[in-house]
């Protein structure tokens, strides 16, 4: 099986990027890590009170997303998915079978924290690094069409998420099996392509 795992700030296209790939290769899923977030009392109350809660690891549910992963890299197939409500801040579960998967694509910016998890198995890591500007400006117009968020509050905790994320990178190890490619603009699907078929058995 073919993994891809695609990390970069919010705003530098891993979703965009996933399904680009999606529609390229064949017995494709994708896994986003945003739909793996904490549910229930204790999370809603800390989204309200801890500044930049969807941005660090305590708001993420780790254990279920290596489960998931794991049935999908053991069974090759998988019998539903799970989608974050971000307004409703609840998790869905829709019922679909993907069966034969071949290419895994995981995509988010909690990617990172699973290199280690995945360090046994061939793997291509996509970093998308894209400039600040350009992110910041995809973000506050995601988050007024789809989340309902201001322009000014959309900006601020934008600024705060990228000094996250951009603080975790720096720690960052790849230790493991992976190969990588670094994009500082939109990525060229075929050298993404090319490189999955030369290196990734």
């Amino acid at each position: 099986m073919k993994i891809i795992i695609i990390t970069g700030p919010s705003g530098s296209g891993k979703t965009s990027l996933a399904k680009k790939l999606m529609a390229k290769l064949e017995n494709c899923h994708v896994i986003s890590t945003d739909d793996f977030y904490r549910t229930g009392k204790i999370s809603n109350l800390l989204s309200k009170f801890l500044e930049s809660y969807f941005d660090k690891q305590i708001s993420h549910n780790d254990k279920l997303l290596k489960k998931t992963i794991n049935n999908i890299l053991i069974n090759k197939e998988v019998n539903y998915s799970y989608k974050y409500d971000f307004i409703k801040k609840r998790t869905e579960i829709i019922y679909m079978k993907s069966t034969n998967i071949n290419n895994l694509i995981i995509e988010g910016i909690f990617t990172l924290e699973l290199l280690k998890f995945i360090s046994t198995y061939d793997y291509l890591l996509i970093r998308l690094k894209l400039n600040k500007d350009i992110c910041m400006k995809r973000i506050y117009e995601r988050d007024h069409n789809e989340r309902g968020k201001s322009k000014k509050k959309s900006i601020e905790e934008f600024k705060k998420a990228w000094d996250i994320y951009k603080k975790k990178e720096k720690s960052y190890q790849n230790n493991g099996l992976g190969k990588e490619l670094i994009f500082k603009k939109d990525p060229n699907i075929n050298t993404i392509l090319q490189n999955l078929s030369n290196n990734i058995q």
